[in-house]
């Protein structure tokens, strides 16, 4: 298992062959203290200067490591903090080579002390229109808020009790550098000393930027955020030590969901093309809307389109898996390979279980495998499909899932045929033994006349059916081991171990053709 100690030459930077020694140099070439007595400073020994860590500093200091202010939403940047490393207390005179780098600082010392850092304000200057000056401020600098009677005895975690602190950090542009002009030390309220309490202060409850490459690559691969956090936690040693909490990353992760909702279905027809170019015979088509919107997806590879001619036997559908951002019904087409195997014959999105969205299906279905119909086809009993089916695949063989027909015979006349074990008994004697249609018909007669039940609407809808789940109407017709669409359920639950239902288009199909 990894140490906290290897996880933090992992992770100690944004340059990845940047070791902690390294980055704690370059904060220690920030600035250096007046020596004691008020001897005099050298402050051409506080100016970063050209060295290769200095570079990397600066290097990693313009990759957007700032803070927003207290009030802000803006998502901010840490970097992580070596281990053992004491930042230097700020002092007037102090010099940096870039307000990042100052701002890093000050952040890295508020995490050392236990307090909190937000931005105060900042100004540009009137002759070039550059920021010249920031004031970092304690979190709980301000007036202390008027006491109210809140009844309500909901906790607002958002609020932070203000206790006029003056602690605060002043640099201004100095040349090409960055000068503390003003630093405040003394607080007026008690910071916080418990290390793992640290990491709930505002400015410091961030993923560093070098690790949210590694988060990235854990959501990629379908991972909860607290199955992420608990990585992270053996990679720390503890949970605790985690610089950030199982929230921060539930909110990072849905972040990375909404923009991927942005950018998702321009990037995804993009790899579609990508994949043609490998791939020639590789068929994708899709619907758009009034408001130029996709509306539906399908797309099947080169290797179903070779294989379904010798396997269009039987199909197995089933649109019960919601697999995306969009909640739309995901719609895989599955065959049967030789030796009973599962074989997917594509697989497509619809906006909702219209009719007409299925009709637009099935129709690329026919398109992409040359027109071929499939003999058999099994699904559930959306009206949806069953229409579709009629108006497209003409002529073939449509049979509902029998698991979700009993399903809700059991749901319907469960309490009712409890009461007549010989009903019961018959009943599951007629469907499953009946020969021929004709036989199952003069048997259905006979149990409803003994029985008393010809009058139920249960019994009378579940003969309106038989056409469709009844084994005496499939008899010549081939449907290898196949009653249910489970074919289908099953390929849903390896999906669900790859997809998550809030994922993108684009993560879904990279996830499916993994399958």
């Amino acid at each position: 298992m990894p140490s906290a100690r290897g996880f933090e030459y992992w992770f100690g930077g944004i340059d990845f062959n940047a070791t902690p020694e390294a980055s704690a140099s370059a904060d220690q070439h920030a600035g250096q203290p007046p020596e004691a007595g008020g001897h005099h400073v050298d402050h051409q020994a506080d100016e970063v200067g050209p060295s290769n860590n200095d570079q990397q500093a600066q290097s990693r200091a313009q990759t957007g490591v700032t803070l927003s202010s207290e009030e802000s939403d803006g998502e901010a940047e840490v970097e992580s903090t070596p281990e053992g490393y004491v930042p230097k207390v700020p002092f007037v005179g102090m010099f940096f080579g870039s307000p990042e780098l100052a701002l890093q600082h000050y952040n890295r010392y508020a995490r050392h002390i236990g307090f909190s850092v937000k931005i105060e304000s900042s100004r540009r200057c009137a002759k070039d229109g550059e920021l010249d000056k920031y004031v970092l401020v304690c979190n709980k600098s301000g007036k202390p808020r008027e006491e109210e009677a809140i009844p309500v005895k909901q906790r607002n975690r958002k609020l932070t009790v203000l206790t006029n602190c003056k602690a605060k950090l002043r640099v201004k542009r100095d040349g090409a550098r960055w000068k503390v002009t003003q630093f405040v030390e003394k607080h007026t309220h008690e910071v916080i000393d418990k290390f793992a309490l640290k990491k709930y202060l505002r400015s410091h409850n961030k993923i560093p930027a070098e690790e949210k490459k590694f988060t990235n690559l854990l959501h990629e691969v379908n991972l909860t955020s607290g199955r992420i956090m608990e990585i992270m936690g053996e990679l720390y040693g503890s949970k605790q030590n985690v610089p950030y909490n199982n929230k921060t990353v539930s909110n990072y992760t849905a972040k990375l969901g909404n923009y991927d909702r942005i950018k998702d279905i321009p990037e995804l027809l993009e790899y579609f093309e990508e994949i043609k170019k490998d791939d020639p015979r590789f068929f994708y088509r899709f619907k758009l809307d009034a408001k130029n919107k996709v509306e539906n997806l399908f797309w099947v590879d080169s290797k179903a389109r070779d294989v379904y001619p010798l396997y269009n036997d039987c199909i197995s559908f089933d649109t019960t898996f919601m697999a995306n951002q969009y909640s739309m019904p995901c719609a895989p087409f599955i065959g049967i390979y030789r030796c009973g195997q599962s074989i997917q014959l594509g697989c497509g999105f619809v906006r909702n279980e219209s009719s007409v969205n299925f009709v637009w299906l099935f129709e690329r279905f026919l398109e992409a495998m040359d027109g071929l119909h499939p003999l058999n086809i099994i699904t559930d009993q959306d009206a949806g499909i069953r229409t579709a089916i009629l108006m497209v695949f003409i002529g073939i063989i449509h049979r509902f899932c029998r698991w979700h027909i009993m399903q809700k015979v059991q749901e319907k006349l469960g309490t009712f045929v409890a009461k007549s074990e010989d009903l019961r008994l018959e009943f599951n004697d007629v469907i499953d033994y009946s020969m021929t249609p004709e036989e199952f018909e003069q048997r259905w007669a006979n149990m409803v006349e003994r029985h008393a039940v010809a009058d139920n609407t249960h019994f009378l809808d579940l003969y309106h059916l038989r056409e469709y789940f009844v084994p005496a109407y499939f008899r010549h017709r081939l449907f290898p081991f196949l009653q249910t669409t489970s074919r289908s359920e099953g390929f849903n639950v390896v999906l669900k171990q790859y997809v998550h239902p809030h994922d993108s288009l684009v993560h879904f199909f990279k996830q499916y053709m993994k399958l």
